[in-house]
């Protein structure tokens, strides 16, 4: 994974950001950056929270599928390439 410097985040660099803060993918230092931005900004951290609660759901309605079916690895990686993608409104 390429490291990504976190020191003065913007917003649309959080929601970026996000799926590898969740997946624990980031380094120490940058996940205490993150959590720095998240403490001073309650649209993102509104936003992580939707995002938990999006996954937490997808987590839900997976319980009854068979166990071929797509993991959450799968679904992060899915999140992530639409949230780059700009087809949402996120964020500032």
């Amino acid at each position: 994974m390429k490291s990504r410097s976190v020191v003065d985040l913007v917003c649309q660099e959080v929601v970026e950001l996000v799926t590898e803060y969740l997946g624990q993918e980031m380094s120490p230092e940058d996940r205490v950056r993150m959590e720095q931005h998240l403490l001073a900004c309650p649209p993102c951290t509104a936003h992580l929270a939707q995002v938990r609660a999006t996954l937490a759901l997808a987590r839900e309605l997976r319980e009854d599928e068979p166990a071929d079916a797509p993991g959450e690895g799968d679904l992060v990686a899915s999140f992530r390439r639409w949230s780059r993608s700009g087809s949402g409104e996120g964020p500032r």
